[in-house]
């Protein structure tokens, strides 16, 4: 039974243009990481068909299986919180009253927030290094930049994503 405290998750980020825009570019972006993990299906199946039936698989599949998987997973996490769909181990909290469970998940919202800006930041660091120092894949010869650079903005929504939440818990 839902609290009446509750309310359903995507409805709460209707209510102003920041929170639509934020729906918006969360749910581009797993489209785009759910296209990348299709690409990721086909290419698996095409490297596993080439082994057994042609001795030839694709040459650096699992370089390019790894870079796709850090992208969907990335790609996928701001939806994930506009939906409320991270584990919650409510445990501990199954006897406190809806307003502090509500604060939690305020407190909650900004510690990803923080942590997911802490992450892009990084990642943006990172992203530099490997492109100044032209660091390739071992197979393939593939930048290896391409794989991180589309984690940065994944990571930045996730972080607006979680303070977002976070106004939306506080508010209510």
């Amino acid at each position: 039974m839902q609290d009446s405290l509750e309310a359903p998750a995507i409805d709460a980020w209707k209510g102003d243009v920041v929170g639509r825009t934020l729906v918006v570019l969360a749910r581009a972006l797993s489209w785009f990481g759910g296209t990348v993990l299709i690409g990721m299906l086909g290419l698996s199946v095409v490297s596993v068909v080439g082994r057994k039936f042609f001795d030839s698989p694709v040459q650096g599949d699992f370089e390019l299986v790894q870079l796709g998987c850090a992208i969907c997973v990335a790609s996928f996490l701001p939806w994930c919180q506009i939906e409320k769909g991270h584990v919650i181990v409510d445990f501990f909290t199954l006897k406190l009253s809806p307003r502090a469970n509500i604060r939690l998940d305020a407190i909650g919202a900004v510690l990803l927030g923080l942590c997911a800006a802490l992450l892009a930041w990084r990642l943006a660091l990172g992203t530099f290094s490997v492109w100044s120092n032209q660091e390739t894949t071992m197979i393939l010869g593939a930048p290896v930049w391409l794989g991180y650079a589309p984690l940065v903005p994944a990571f930045a929504l996730l972080a607006a994503t979680g303070f977002y939440a976070a106004r939306i818990e506080w508010r209510r």
